[in-house]
């Protein structure tokens, strides 16, 4: 699958909704949970249909979700001529880190305003 590029502004336009979706997965993966210890397969169908739409909204807008349980996405971008991430957590007020392509998630590394990130306008 291709992913477009995100500039930072971009990529935190889409927070305020972002932050939203993750929150319903959060949610919904606790009751999924719940639903199996309890055996409840009418209820497990309709949270996981649910949680696929969701999935895929994310997916289908060029976020990549890495990690249900702390929030974690990235949304690609182009980093000092390089393919990278933009890195951002649920927690995170905002997108403060980047990193490269084969960095992953230990290689991240704080915005500092002296990257040159590629901008989309």
């Amino acid at each position: 699958m291709e992913y477009p590029y995100f500039d930072l502004q971009t990529a935190r336009e889409l927070l305020p909704w972002l932050r939203e979706q993750l929150i319903k997965l959060k949610k919904m993966k606790t009751e999924i949970e719940i639903l199996l210890v309890n055996g409840d397969k009418y209820s497990l169908q309709y949270y996981a249909s649910e949680t696929k739409k969701i999935i895929d909204e994310i997916v289908s807008r060029g976020i990549i979700l890495r990690d249900i349980d702390i929030g974690l996405v990235d949304f690609p971008a182009i980093i000092n001529d390089k393919p990278a991430f933009l890195c951002w957590k649920l927690d995170e007020r905002d997108i403060l880190y980047w990193h490269y392509v084969n960095e992953g998630f230990r290689g991240r590394k704080r915005i500092t305003g002296r990257e040159n990130i590629l901008s989309l306008r």
